[in-house]
């Protein structure tokens, strides 16, 4: 549990929402494109900061919409915030 101005959305709020994460490494998830991608960046044919050789674990759906009163009694609603299920993308 985090207050909603802890979230770094702009908000000032001290209500307190459930904000599941995901994490965790992806290394069963590696297909042919993630190798071939890591193998033109170590060659050099690809800037290293322009892309990611990996998979990395992201939301794959989220819980509901969360509503709440900021520190002025006005109502908001933020979707997408807290993950249901996770996965390798």
């Amino acid at each position: 549990e985090v207050s909603v101005s802890e979230l770094g959305l702009g908000y000032e709020s001290d209500e307190t929402v459930l904000f599941r994460y995901c994490s965790g490494t992806c290394e069963a998830a590696v297909r042919s494109y993630d190798l071939s991608l890591k193998s033109m960046r170590s060659r050099r044919r690809i800037r290293r900061e322009k892309v990611r050789a990996r998979p990395c674990c992201r939301p794959l759906a989220y819980d509901d919409d969360v509503s709440f009163l900021d520190a002025y009694n006005r109502y908001y609603t933020v979707n997408e915030l807290s993950a249901k299920e996770c996965g390798c993308v």
